[in-house]
């Protein structure tokens, strides 16, 4: 992913810059500054299509499952009254018939279970990104202010 490129970038530039002696703050050139922030602000937009588009996915997904499911148990309720036929095959018919649509519940709860949790792990790791980034992001906000706030205190 290239927000993910972009912030290892920023790291480095982070860890390369000079350092200001016994306060842990590094001196970080505010034009290098803005064109990471400006590339994260240009990455953002990007991300949450990405995410737009999981959740696009996950109810494509949904929707084609239950569509199947509709689709078993109307199979399974044609199944059955085909084989209702005669009186003693009935009770046969309604047993499988039954254990048909059960059955297709059953997958159906299967595949819509699963659809969920794909979705579930894509947003998880959608939102650890945009955490990260967010956290980078607030982390060189921080360091500006500092910067600016230090340079305004030795004018």
């Amino acid at each position: 992913m290239e927000i993910m490129r972009l912030l290892e970038e920023f790291e480095n530039v982070v860890e390369e810059s000079s350092r200001i002696p016994m306060t842990g703050r590094v001196i970080i050139h505010e034009d290098i500054l803005y064109k990471y922030l400006d590339g994260f602000r240009a990455m953002l937009p990007e991300t949450i299509r990405e995410a737009e588009w999981v959740i696009r996915e996950k109810d494509r997904i949904i929707k084609q499952a239950e569509k199947e499911a509709d689709t078993i148990v109307e199979t399974a309720k044609s199944k059955l009254e085909k084989i209702a036929g005669e009186s003693e095959i009935v009770k046969e018919a309604k047993a499988q018939g039954e254990e048909i649509i059960n059955n297709a519940r059953n997958v159906a709860r299967e595949i819509t279970q699963g659809s969920f949790a794909y979705a579930d792990e894509i947003m998880a790791k959608l939102q650890e990104q945009l955490e990260r980034t967010m956290s980078v992001v607030n982390q060189g906000r921080d360091e500006l202010r500092l910067n600016i706030k230090d340079k305004n205190i030795s004018e």
